[in-house]
């Protein structure tokens, strides 16, 4: 006679209550090495495609520095590993180059290089010996080096000698300049340094309007506070008349095409006569 075999239904319960479990970890198990699989074809798939290396290197805040001399410095290529790259060491060889005195340098999206950079506050250039220098804004110049290419957008000073550096003579209108209103120092065309006996803080400035005005270091900052106005007084007398404001010593205007001048009143900055 056959012996047949008794489940107690708490046996059946427990069965039932492990059937859920295994199929829960078969399908963790399933997942996982799906995701596995995933990532090793996703490398493969990007480390031998061109995301994998650099594309892009976006440049922020160059004026007088360009891109070409930053990427010689770095040497980075568009055949750079993007993931390999390192961050500070871009910025230490940034900063090698004399114009610039800050760098921030971040990775951006799949394979971006983003460089923010701070120039030193370069306020035009200096004609010397045959060359040009950059000027800061205290008046010192950028001593010349193989790594700058210097490119004069601001204004340019000429006149200057070895001899007269070596004097307070540059940084002294230099820091009256700085002192003026942006809109007349955009516009300044250009700088002559023309000493006269007497006085060797001497300059011309040539504007893009088409007057020339003589000054002293010493005393522009105050009298070049009403340049526009005198112009407007004496355009009143010579329309469209262009001449040398001589605001150095005697404070008159003199028109390229006459000898005729138009003396400026001091208290007012007003016409007082016609000679």
């Amino acid at each position: 006679m056959a012996v047949k075999k008794v489940v107690s239904i708490e046996q059946y319960r427990q069965k039932s209550k492990n059937k859920p479990k295994k199929r829960l970890k078969k399908k963790v198990k399933s997942f996982f090495f799906s995701l596995f699989i995933i990532l090793i074809v996703g490398s493969i798939f990007y480390f031998t495609s061109s995301l994998s290396k650099l594309s892009v290197i976006y440049f922020e805040g160059l004026h007088y520095v360009s891109r070409s001399e930053l990427i010689h410095l770095t040497g980075l290529t568009y055949q750079d590993y993007f993931l390999e790259l390192d961050t500070e060491k871009i910025a230490t060889d940034i900063l090698k180059h004399p114009l610039i005195t800050n760098v921030t340098v971040k990775k951006t999206g799949l394979n971006q290089l983003n460089i923010e950079v701070k120039e030193k506050d370069i306020i035009g250039c200096v004609e010397l010996d045959g060359g040009f220098r950059y000027v800061l804004s205290d008046g010192r110049l950028i001593t010349n080096d193989q790594a700058i290419n210097v490119t004069c957008q601001g204004t340019v000073i000429y006149g200057l000698t070895k001899e007269t550096l070596k004097e307070s003579i540059l940084s002294l209108f230099i820091q009256s300049m700085t002192k003026l209103d942006p809109i007349l120092i955009n516009l300044i065309k250009e700088i002559h340094y023309e000493p006269m006996y007497g006085d060797i803080n001497r300059f011309s400035l040539f504007l893009k309007d088409g007057n020339t005005i003589n000054v002293n270091s010493y005393s522009m900052v105050n009298k070049l506070k009403y340049y526009q106005t005198m112009v407007d007084k004496v355009s009143s007398l010579y329309e469209g008349v262009k001449g040398t404001y001589h605001l150095d010593v005697g404070d008159y205007f003199e028109p390229y095409s006459s000898s005729g001048k138009v003396l400026l009143r001091d208290e007012n900055n007003g016409l007082l006569t016609e000679e």
